[in-house]
């Protein structure tokens, strides 16, 4: 048998054109076989793909972490903001009850230093930013009227954010200035030795400071913060604070007055009797009244007396039944006088008496005398008892000798030294004096949106 090559001297199965190379195709056959079962060159797009899915989870979650990062930052500086806010209002209604004595219906804005403002639009004007921890605040306070009321917006900012908060505050008037305590030093009260004798309620905004063992039977009250020693014969001790208003003198005292009832050429023909004329020195001048040793000038009328200085040198001064003695005593520096001048002294055997008040019979009268500036006063008197008003908010008491002083005293800082006693009758007829009043919240809210005008819009 004849046996056919191809001119290549390859294999062939068969004769003519269409004869398939043997080999060519076992080899094809074993690639495709190979490629099924062969593995390699996978790892390549394995981890690719692994790639890939790790970064996509690795962008999740440094995304995730930095929305948080960004809520969080957002979310703190959002609480500082409000917190801020907080804290504008309080501050201004801390400075509202301080300046409170001064708002009225024709001084409606009054400024964190008590300054008068004027208002525009029915607000008085911002104040500047204030720092408060890492955030500021500023506020408006809306025009004070005859309502009593008035709204506070006050907006904190920390960073990006800023919170606005609005608060109403309404106005409550204030109790009479004795109603609690009748023996008042504003800022302090110093008690020195135990020969002191205190029966009666006291109060005062700072501390009650003690030397040696004085007595005080009474409740005692000191000031926010402060301290006091515990009262004797059962009293209460507590805090709080109570500003003492200025003396309101009448406004036609200048011209209306007692005075010349000092002087024994009188227009009116009326005068005080002096049951020893030289122990008396009335200049209409200065006014300057000076009652020396043996002296007992008896004061009446109906109008207040109008005075520089009352000093009292072992004389006395009676107020009879049926009459009502106010004296006012003008300020040093209207009255040529530096600040802090003495301007009401009693010592040595000086005497206030009134024959209105006399508990059996029901007469509970005794004279006032009111400082209207910042004179001093020294109650030394060495023996008998006085009954008086004493009221000088502005003034520093010294309080010593070994007389009784019955009624109500209160000034700005009052010293007890010696061997004086204090006393008081409820029944004694408190002045028409009221402490200012307070500012009491009414309404909180926490306004939306941006800050628009008027200040209080979306609140």
């Amino acid at each position: 048998m004849t046996e056919n090559r191809a001119s290549s001297g390859s294999r062939v199965c068969g004769a003519g054109p269409m004869a398939v190379p043997v080999i060519g195709f076992e080899r094809f056959i074993r690639l495709i076989r190979d490629l099924r079962r062969n593995e390699r060159g996978i790892a390549v797009p394995t981890a690719l793909m692994a790639l890939v899915a790790s970064f996509a989870i690795g962008s999740v979650a440094v995304m995730s972490t930095v929305d948080v990062q960004q809520g969080t930052k957002r979310d703190h500086e959002s609480k500082e903001a409000i917190a801020a806010a907080d804290a504008g209002a309080s501050i201004a209604m801390l400075r509202l009850n301080r300046f409170l004595p001064y708002l009225t219906t024709t001084n409606p804005c009054v400024g964190p230093n008590g300054e008068s403002q004027t208002p525009s639009g029915g607000w008085c004007p911002s104040t500047t930013a204030a720092q408060v921890g890492n955030a500021v605040y500023s506020y408006r306070i809306s025009a004070f009227g005859s309502s009593g009321s008035v709204n506070v917006v006050s907006v904190g900012t920390s960073g990006t954010v800023s919170r606005r908060v609005s608060v109403g505050l309404y106005s409550v008037s204030g109790k009479n200035v004795f109603a609690d305590e009748r023996l008042i030093g504003q800022d302090k009260i110093t008690l020195e030795g135990s020969a002191v004798n205190i029966r009666t309620d006291i109060g005062t905004n700072g501390d009650i400071l003690t030397s040696g063992s004085p007595v005080i039977c009474g409740n005692d009250r000191h000031g926010i913060g402060k301290s006091a020693p515990t009262p004797d014969c059962n009293g209460e001790k507590s805090e709080g604070n109570k500003n003492l208003p200025a003396v309101e003198a009448p406004e036609n005292i200048a011209t209306v007055n007692s005075n010349c009832r000092l002087a024994r050429t009188c227009s009116n023909g009326e005068f005080d009797p002096i049951t020893k004329n030289n122990g008396l020195d009335w200049n209409s001048k200065t006014r300057i009244l000076e009652v020396g040793s043996q002296a007992t000038l008896t004061m009446g009328g109906s109008d207040p007396y109008f005075v520089c200085g009352l000093f009292i040198n072992a004389g006395k001064i009676i107020m009879p039944v049926g009459a009502t003695v106010q004296i006012f005593v003008d300020t040093p520096q209207h009255c040529g006088l530096s600040s802090g001048a003495v301007q009401v002294e009693i010592k040595g055997n000086a005497n206030i008496e009134s024959t209105a008040f006399n508990p059996q019979q029901g007469l509970f009268e005794v004279p006032g005398i009111y400082l209207m500036g910042n004179g001093a006063v020294n109650l030394a008197g060495t023996s008998g008892t006085n009954e008086l008003l004493l009221y000088a908010p502005e003034s520093e008491i010294d309080m010593g000798g070994n007389a009784t002083w019955k009624g109500m005293i209160a000034g700005k800082t009052l010293r007890i030294h010696g061997n004086p006693t204090v006393e008081s009758d409820p029944n004694i007829k408190e002045p028409d004096i009221t402490l200012a009043g307070l500012w009491q919240r009414t309404r909180y809210v926490e306004c939306t949106g941006a800050t628009a005008s008027p200040p209080d819009a979306n609140c």
